[in-house]
């Protein structure tokens, strides 16, 4: 599974779009990040709170904070609107990682990651 770059905005937020296109069929995608389900916005982009990029972001030179995030997603009739997501913090090389940054060989040994605690419907492989 390929984790993806997320680099913390001036208001202290993440966000991500976990779709690759993003269509009305798949209006209102709910997201689960740890045991909170969040919604995607018109554009499809999904908002990571400041707890969590406090909680698990890696400072870069810039200042701005950085996670690395997977998404599972279960795809139904209405396009992918049930997505899981595992939140990690990076190692200290990925600290000046651009947004979006693909890693498909990201470890997490004796790192914090957020699990979703309802994954029996997704396929987690990280």
């Amino acid at each position: 599974m390929t984790t993806f770059i997320v680099r913390e905005r001036s208001d202290g937020r993440g966000g991500i779009k976990p779709f690759n296109t993003y269509s009305k069929k798949q209006s209102g995608a709910e997201v689960r990040i740890g045991d909170h389900v969040y919604h995607a916005t018109k554009d499809g982009r999904v908002n990571i709170p400041k707890h969590i990029m406090q909680e698990y972001g890696v400072k870069g030179t810039d200042g701005r904070l950085r996670i690395g995030i997977q998404f599972s997603t279960k795809a139904g009739v209405d396009g992918y609107k049930h997505v899981s997501a595992v939140v990690k913090k990076p190692p200290a090389s990925l600290k000046d990682a651009k947004q979006g940054t693909p890693q498909r060989r990201f470890r997490e040994r004796g790192r914090t990651v957020l699990n979703p605690s309802d994954f029996a419907e997704h396929n987690w492989s990280p």
